[in-house]
Parts: C-alpha cells; sequence; structure tokens
C-alpha cells in the first residue's frame, strides 16, 4: 500500500523536526521577577515607634522653616510627600512672601496606633492618633504683630499617615487631618 505524496512528506516534515528539537513546547516562560513589598516593621510596637520618630522629624523641620520664615521651604520634602507636601510647601512659601514669621516650638504627646499595613504596600502603611501642641508657638507678620486667631486650639487630635519610601528606607508623611474630637 503507497501512500500519497502528501502524507508523506507530512511525516518527512514531523520527523524531521522532532529529530531536530524544534517540537513546539507547551511551556509557558515564566513571568519576570517583580519588586514585591517586604513589610518594614516586624510588629506593631516597631510600627508606631517608626512612626512617632518620622512625626518628631516633620515637626522638627516644619518648625525649622516656619522659624526661619518660610526661607528654603523645599526642605519640607525631605520628609512629607503628596499632596501634603505640596500644600505645607506652599503655605511656608506664601508665610516667606508677607515676611512672616514663628517663635516657639510645637510639641506632640498621646502617640497611638491606629492602624500598621504590613501586606498592603508602601503607600498609607501607617496611621497613628497624636496630640499635636503649639501652645508655645505664635505666628507672627513682618511688623512682629500675632496673626494667631484667639479661638486656636492649643492642643488638637490629629490623624498623621505615612508612606514608606523605599529609597530612603523611611517613613514620610503623606496626611494629617484634625480628629472629629479634636480636644486632647
Amino acid at each position: 500500500m503507497r501512500l500519497p505524496n502528501l502524507v508523506r512528506a507530512s511525516v518527512g516534515v514531523l520527523l524531521l523536526v522532532a529529530l531536530s528539537g524544534c517540537t513546539p513546547s507547551d511551556a509557558i516562560a515564566p513571568p519576570e521577577p517583580t519588586a514585591t513589598f517586604v513589610a518594614p516593621y516586624a510588629t506593631d510596637e516597631e510600627a508606631l515607634a517608626a512612626a512617632e520618630a518620622a512625626y518628631a522629624e516633620y515637626t522638627r523641620i516644619s518648625g525649622e522653616i516656619l522659624r526661619d520664615g518660610g526661607k528654603d521651604a523645599e526642605r519640607i520634602f525631605e520628609i512629607a510627600v503628596g499632596d501634603f507636601a505640596q500644600e505645607n510647601f506652599d503655605g511656608m512659601e506664601s508665610l516667606e512672601e508677607r515676611d512672616g514669621y514663628s517663635t516657639g516650638v510645637a510639641t506632640f504627646d498621646q502617640v497611638e496606633l491606629q492602624r500598621y499595613s504590613a501586606t498592603g504596600g508602601d503607600r498609607e502603611i501607617i496611621t497613628i492618633y497624636v496630640c499635636h501642641d503649639v501652645s508655645a508657638v505664635d505666628v507672627l507678620d513682618s511688623a512682629g504683630v500675632s496673626v494667631v486667631p484667639d479661638d486656636r486650639l492649643d492642643r488638637s487630635r490629629m490623624e498623621a499617615t505615612f508612606d514608606f519610601d523605599r529609597l530612603s528606607n523611611s517613613l514620610k508623611i503623606s496626611s494629617r487631618e484634625n480628629w472629629p474630637d479634636p480636644e486632647c
């Protein structure tokens, strides 16, 4: 029995392909490795301590800028990110344009961990409650007259949120809002 030429040619091509190792593979190439988030803090206590240190740094640097009359306001980007950093920067530049400045030093206490997201990624990784105290701070205009409203709360409860910056391996504040019950 003779096979038609087309069948013989097909068998020959298949045999040639099989012997040459050029068979199509069902195996799918593995995906390229992607960077996965690794939680920077092992415990809630470590996360709280890091957030407290980052808030202290924010308070220190923003206070320095305000006491300098808003000069070199870009320093705020060392410790703050996003819209929050830009809003701080704009306010500090505005103070410089009006020749205003602050006196005194803000402090904080009563720090509590609200949330630590160890698996959610590096944005909004930690949120804390903090009692921010500006009782020793005054803001003065170019004539040295206080522009602080009489009804200002000297101590107010805030909710502060931090992002993890992989480049600097540190937390940066990304938002700070007055808590609905603002009194400490």
